[in-house]
């Protein structure tokens, strides 16, 4: 029976996300994916749009201030 079980790898050790239920011992293989990008890359962080694209903030000063709501 193959089962799988999420983790985390640091510092040399492998921390899982749960037991596995039914499992005292076993031999495990661990396969290492690659890291999620936690930031925007430059090349999105330094894009100014296009020329001809609508502009969807054009309007952004007109809108009204959310109203306070009275309880």
């Amino acid at each position: 029976m193959l089962k799988t079980v999420q983790g985390i790898y640091k510092n040399g050790q492998i921390r899982l996300a749960e037991v596995p239920q039914g499992i005292r011992e076993s031999t495990v293989f661990v396969t290492f994916l690659e890291n999620k990008i936690t930031t925007w890359s430059d090349l999105i962080l330094q894009h100014q749009g296009f020329a001809e694209s609508i502009t969807f903030e054009s309007y952004r000063d007109e809108l009204l201030p959310p109203q306070d709501i009275t309880l």
